[in-house]
């Protein structure tokens, strides 16, 4: 991957503060859209937690982006892994939810 990079940029809505996007830039091409989360407005998903929440998705997505350019995943059996490791970030946001409340 030596020579290549990319940009993930995380913002935020000035209007609502649940409201993220995370994009990604490449040398020579246009922005583009990965992911738009909008949280809801409760009292357990405060700024810190939200801050927590999608830092850790942002590494998440910048280790997948370096992981597919080393090796894609062409055959559709190993997609399964990818999906376990996906559950088990979302089940852990979830645990931690539930422990705030």
């Amino acid at each position: 991957m030596s020579g290549q990079h990319f940009t993930l940029t995380i913002s935020q809505s000035t209007t609502d503060s649940g409201d993220f996007a995370i994009h990604m830039k490449e040398e020579g091409k246009p922005e583009q859209l990965l992911v738009h989360l909008r949280f809801m407005h409760l009292p357990m998903l405060d700024e810190k937690y939200l801050d927590d929440v999608v830092g850790v998705l942002a590494r998440k997505l910048a280790k997948r982006v370096i992981e597919w350019r080393v090796a894609p995943d062409l055959n559709p059996e190993t997609m399964p892994d990818a999906q376990d490791e996906a559950r088990a970030v979302v089940d852990a946001v979830l645990d931690k939810m539930k422990k705030g409340q």
